[in-house]
């Protein structure tokens, strides 16, 4: 079975979330379940090479060495100034001859665009581009499967159909929440018009929401899908469901009757991501971890103001899907203030993102037990997950969610809402095999006051019963989430019902 798996970012070349991860780790774990896998992702000019240092004429330079394959997986880099390296911020850089000057204005040399005036607009731009360069290399090496990840690759399905390729068609959604919804009339000229047009893919391509005037082309990367799978289980199914505000319930947004659809029809997966391990566990690796705890938790207990008994630690985008329950209020004052007013507790936070959350985040600076890092910070990022007694994940929704596995390795049990992922992967506290604490509500208040509750509930365990705490790090700890396992069910319950589909 050959397999293109196809991707905007990839580490270790390139990475802005997620799927970074999974296309970086899940195309080895497929290569040794005997899938004939390539990679294709597009070489951007911020792209991570193995470079090295070298001193020429007196002066030192840094050489980099592109490497044709990512342990044993050969690498298609997929390579455009235009789009995937030149920075058109910049005053000195010239910008092709393009009617809409609204593209052509950003920093094209990372995985993806923060649009102003249109959402998506420079991501739809670059990526219908990589898609259009993604069916030479089809032709070329003729997979079995073509698979492909989110909305910024819907256009490529659509323009397989129209050249009639046989390749079977697999989507996985990392995010239902990003479907690339933009105005039909952005795209005149533009060699995706072709797909809207299309008689027959034209209606597939158009945005359930004809108010909206838009495409979607998540929604025709599903409909066109052979197979379809998001990253875990649970958010499987919540994404088959209509949203629901009244108790910050995410759903489909808006795409649920396809889900629901495919679902029906056998064409739907949930297949829980891995996670990379630095070794196996062991007693002795386990005692050896604790002591490095103890050495970050004291680091990050120094950073407090005031004294601290208990450490809560936040790693993640100051964005709505991360921190808004911590900013919601209830009784007058946000939930993190209620956090920071629970005696002897401390939270140390990494986070940046969206404004309105890093200025949430300045006006509680006063705070002394609060110590909040405005930028990504790899080493304190770290720092926190290994120091921090519990570490707190309250997802609005997480389709599967890395930062848990993560703690869950340091031995800091995660403070997590039951949603998505998060569900597949912490076990409650109260539970025989228990490995984390989690919260969730009918109604916003509920959700927010259990939210409090949980950590409340936290903090007692860690300061009234250090022994079935330690036994809860412990147990989490010893969770392995395994690529390998995901790489069999991707081959069992994806590649292979694809294969024999019409």
């Amino acid at each position: 079975m050959r397999v293109l798996y196809i991707a905007a970012e990839c580490k270790p070349f390139s990475k802005a979330g997620g799927v970074g991860d999974v296309a970086g780790e899940l195309p080895p774990a497929l290569k040794g379940a005997g899938v004939d896998v390539e990679i294709a992702t597009p070489w951007y000019g911020k792209s991570n090479i193995d470079d090295y240092g070298l001193e020429f004429n007196g002066l030192k330079q840094r050489v980099g060495v592109i490497p044709p394959e990512l342990r044993g997986v050969p690498v298609h880099f997929v390579k455009n100034a235009a789009h995937f390296e030149l920075d058109y911020s910049s005053p000195k850089t010239r910008r092709p001859p393009v009617l809409d000057p609204f593209v052509y204005t950003k920093d094209y040399s990372t995985p993806y665009v923060d649009s102003e005036k249109y959402p998506f607009l420079d991501d739809a731009l670059r990526f219908s581009f990589f898609s259009e360069a993604c069916l030479e290399l089809i032709e070329r090496r003729k997979p079995d499967v073509v698979h492909i990840n989110d909305w910024v690759l819907g256009y490529l399905f659509g323009r397989m159909v129209q050249r009639g390729m046989k390749a079977k068609r697999v989507l996985t959604i990392h995010n239902i929440g990003y479907q690339g919804n933009l105005g039909t009339n952005r795209i005149r000229g533009w060699t995706i018009e072709s797909i809207l047009h299309d008689a027959k893919l034209g209606p597939l391509f158009t945005d359930p929401r004809p108010e909206w005037e838009s495409i979607n082309p998540l929604k025709l990367a599903i409909e066109l899908s052979h197979q379809v799978n998001t990253v875990s289980p649970t958010y499987m199914r919540e994404m088959t469901r209509p949203e629901d505000p009244t108790r910050y319930f995410e759903g489909g947004k808006g795409l649920e009757p396809y889900t629901q659809r495919a679902e029906e029809e056998g064409r739907l997966k949930g297949i829980l991501n891995g996670f990379e391990y630095a070794a196996e566990p062991s007693k002795a690796r386990f005692d050896a971890l604790l002591a490095e705890k103890a050495t970050a938790r004291a680091a990050l207990v120094r950073e407090f103001r005031r004294p601290v008994e208990f450490v809560l630690g936040f790693v993640g985008r100051a964005v709505e899907q991360k921190f808004k329950l911590l900013a919601e209020k209830i009784d007058g004052r946000s939930v993190l203030e209620h956090l920071l007013d629970i005696p002897s507790v401390g939270v140390a936070v990494v986070a940046t993102g969206q404004k309105e959350y890093e200025d949430f985040l300045r006006g509680l600076s006063n705070r002394a037990n609060l110590s909040a890092t405005l930028a990504f910070d790899r080493t304190r990022a770290k720092q926190i997950s290994l120091g921090a007694d519990v570490f707190l994940m309250p997802s609005l929704f997480e389709p599967c969610g890395i930062t848990q596995m993560e703690s869950l390795s340091c031995a800091t049990p995660p403070l997590v809402r039951w949603t998505g992922g998060l569900v597949d992967t912490v076990r409650p506290h109260t539970a025989a095999d228990g490995t984390g604490f989690g919260f969730d509500g009918a109604t916003r208040s509920e959700v927010l006051r259990n939210l409090i509750a949980t950590v409340l509930a936290a903090r007692a365990l860690f300061t009234n019963q250090p022994d079935a705490f330690r036994a809860l790090q412990q147990r989490g700890y010893l969770q392995r989430f395994s690529w390998q396992n995901a790489a069999a069910e991707y081959v069992r319950d994806v590649y292979e019902p694809a294969m024999k589909a019409d």
